[in-house]
């Protein structure tokens, strides 16, 4: 093997191209493809201007169910903001998925925002007195350092929120900042 060849396929590598993908990353024209490789992406416009993107990836050489699944909020430039990374099978949106179009329906479920929390104003109340705030019978937990104060502060901001199920039995819930950056609000507990 030449220098020149091995550095070639170095690069190749090194860029995430994978023996017979195209330019993209994606199998080249009638190439099998191998393991549980998807991926889906949503718009997210939660001011006035150009979308926010939220990006969803399933990464496994293998079964679906050994698959890592990747979340990522890019601001309207394509910076990343927030990215999050799992084993599937620890989030629920993803149990007992198997195939790769099953996959691909989870990813689009997981970027959805299909839940009552539109922007940090419809985070629950945290009454005076109670140990964190309550949605129905569930608690929130707000972020390791939120006290009540910084909490209702922020609710009183109305800023946007995306949320996304990051386990079994509980939603994370993030807030775009005036600056138009990420931070994460807490997580909601739900029924597993």
């Amino acid at each position: 093997m030449t220098v020149r060849l091995a550095a070639c396929m170095a690069f190749v590598a090194a860029a995430g191209f994978a023996p017979g993908a195209d330019a993209a990353g994606g199998p080249a024209k009638g190439q099998p493809v191998a393991g549980c490789t998807v991926s889906d992406a949503i718009d997210w416009a939660p001011v006035k201007g150009a979308p926010y993107r939220a990006e969803a990836h399933a990464n496994g050489p293998g079964k679906c169910e050994d698959a890592a699944v990747t979340l990522v909020l890019r601001a309207p430039g394509g910076k990343a903001l927030w990215v999050d990374a799992r084993p599937a099978s620890d989030v629920m949106t993803f149990a007992g998925v198997g195939t790769r179009s099953a996959m691909q329906r989870a990813l689009r479920e997981w970027l959805s925002q299909e839940h009552d929390y539109k922007t940090t104003s419809d985070l629950p109340e945290w009454k005076e007195g109670a140990d964190a705030p309550m949605s129905g019978e569930f608690p929130f937990y707000p972020d390791e350092g939120m006290d009540r104060d910084a909490y209702e502060e922020m609710r009183g901001e109305k800023s946007p929120v995306f949320c996304f199920v990051q386990g079994m039995e509980s939603m994370a819930c993030l807030a775009l900042a005036k600056d138009g950056g990420i931070s994460k609000i807490g997580l909601q507990l739900f029924p597993g």
